[in-house]
């Protein structure tokens, strides 16, 4: 059996031969998942030769669905509309993992709108021509040869913002809101800070909370026909109340135990293989500041798939750093981009974060929110055209397709401290200061194509670095150094922005260094100088 193909340098390090085997012997598709077969009695599909078997199934992507068009006007006509909102599409862009949200804490406004968990702990239906969306998507995907986990949003806290209703209404904090992680006084704007996106989140120091979520892991797997269960932990990603992470880290672990523990247990009744997946911070260290020892929980076998990150700031995430560590116990990995705050027109931000994912040694990427990107021909929200799918899905999930097409690689900028402190750190912006000399920035930047190598192959156009300041006036230039490339001089024009093209030989595959400082300040000059944006544009010749 021929050793699988590493995507990159970052992981040829890690032992991948049994992996391979896994990988190739689920090539075949969705149904060759593992399942018992008449007669045998042996198969024990809870098994960890069972789950790495399902587990590393090829998913190049992996779509999440946030559930939402349940409330669209078009449901009311029943499940073939609501399939033709999205579902349609995915099967035509050839999409076969999807991650179904079916627990969150907000609902878009509608008359007698159900919530998820009013239709799975009440029995309330959405509505008569749609009681429940969940069995309509699983059977939709299980027909099409499509894969479908539940996505379990572990902390959702977009009700501490009054989304939908200007008070909480999820029954345990209703009744236990000494169970929360703050209180109601806390009540704030998205942008208010980490208290106001906080405070209604469940605090998982109390036993009665950590029970109420295995309850929904236990329901999701014995309720519907599910292939796995993902506990999305970046819907909110806190746990507990600030400063008490790392003693109730124990507690997670242990948590984590019990879900594996419940999943087996439905796996075995069921005789099939039902999947544990994760959704964790982007770092080892991020893991750790929000309560989670994740090498123990791969250590231990608990989990079966890891994806790895909320997606704000994937350009600078060095996703490397969790891929290693899933492979070296056999898990696959699948970093998140988070499409709307990485999308510009054209698509080449997607493909460049991508890349940069494919080099790092990821099995597939987890795509989060993509039904919200700004694109052209909209059928209005959630819904891309459907040339949108087709396009950028099919163009960033096969790294062989993606390689020479035109990219415009980014340093990440940082986000909402609610969702930057459970994130890789963001470099931008970055001030340079007021004067010629004041300081020098190191800002790394990673390119995931091989630019030499393009160029070698009379494939690469050209390579162009971008910039945009803040504080500038006429007459400011930067010295600006890439890698072991001679710095250069570049004026800041006007609108406060600066191009520089870059000789191809001085851009390496993986991590970069952009040495920035100020080399000259025009005669007006008052106020400190930052840069706030830069890319890198990578052009190819059409094929």
């Amino acid at each position: 059996m021929p050793k699988r193909r590493t995507n990159s340098t970052a992981t040829r390090s890690v032992q991948v031969s049994r992996r391979s085997f896994l990988s190739a012997a689920s090539v075949a598709g969705y149904w060759s998942m593992p399942r018992r077969v008449r007669g045998q009695t042996s198969f024990d599909p809870a098994s960890l030769e069972a789950r790495r078997t399902a587990a590393w199934r090829r998913r190049p992507l992996i779509l999440d669905d946030d559930g939402d068009l349940v409330y669209a006007e078009e449901t009311n006509r029943g499940p073939a509309a609501f399939l033709a909102l999205r579902m349609h599409d995915c099967r035509a862009a050839g999409v076969k993992s999807l991650a179904w949200c079916m627990m969150w804490g907000v609902a878009r406004k509608r008359k007698a709108a159900a919530r998820y968990w009013q239709t799975q702990q009440k029995g309330i239906p959405f509505q008569p021509n749609l009681p429940d969306p969940t069995p309509v998507i699983t059977k939709f995907c299980h027909e099409n040869e499509m894969e479908v986990c539940g996505s379990v949003r572990m902390n959702d806290c977009h009700d501490g913002y009054g989304l939908p209703f200007p008070k909480l209404i999820y029954p345990l904090k209703v009744a236990h809101p000494e169970m929360l992680i703050g209180a109601e006084g806390q009540r704030g704007a998205v942008t208010d800070g980490l208290a106001a996106a906080m405070w209604s989140g469940l605090d998982y120091a109390h036993p009665q909370v950590r029970e109420d979520r295995l309850w929904w892991i236990e329901n999701s797997a014995r309720r519907y026909d599910l292939d796995g269960v993902d506990l999305n932990f970046f819907r909110m990603p806190w746990c507990f109340k600030l400063g008490e992470e790392e003693k109730n880290t124990p507690l997670m672990t242990e948590f984590i135990r019990q879900a594996r523990r419940r999943l087996d247990t439905i796996s075995r009744q069921r005789g099939r293989t039902i999947l544990l997946g994760v959704r964790v911070p982007g770092t080892i260290e991020t893991c750790r500041r929000i309560g989670f020892d994740i090498e123990s929980w791969l250590r231990e076998g608990l989990i079966d798939r890891l994806l790895t990150g909320g997606g704000y700031v994937c350009y600078s995430t060095p996703a490397e750093e969790l891929v290693k560590l899933g492979h070296r116990f056999e898990v696959p990995v699948y970093p998140c981009i988070n499409c709307p705050a990485n999308y510009t027109l054209g698509g080449d931000n997607l493909r460049a974060a991508a890349a940069n994912l494919w080099w790092a040694g990821a099995d597939g990427i987890y795509l989060w929110n993509f039904q919200y990107i700004p694109a052209p021909g909209s059928r209005g929200y959630g819904r891309p055209a459907p040339e949108q799918y087709q396009r950028h899905l099919t163009e960033i999930g096969d790294p062989q397709r993606l390689k020479y097409l035109d990219k415009s690689f980014a340093v990440s900028q940082r986000v909402w401290e609610q969702y930057q402190r459970a994130s890789a750190p963001a470099p931008l912006p970055v001030d340079l200061g007021r004067r010629v000399g004041d300081v020098t920035r190191v800002i790394p930047i990673r390119i995931g194509d091989d630019i030499p190598a393009a160029q070698r192959s009379g494939k690469l156009r050209d390579v162009v670095l971008r910039m945009q300041s803040a504080g500038s006036v006429q007459g400011d230039a930067l010295a600006v150094k890439l890698g072991a490339a001679a710095a250069e001089i570049t004026e800041i024009g006007s609108k406060n922005h600066c191009e520089l093209a870059l000789l191809p030989g001085a851009v390496v595959q993986g991590v970069n260094e952009l040495k920035l400082e100020i080399a000259r300040r025009g005669p007006a000059a008052r106020q400190e100088l930052a840069v706030e944006r830069i890319n890198i544009d990578v052009r190819y010749h059409p094929a």
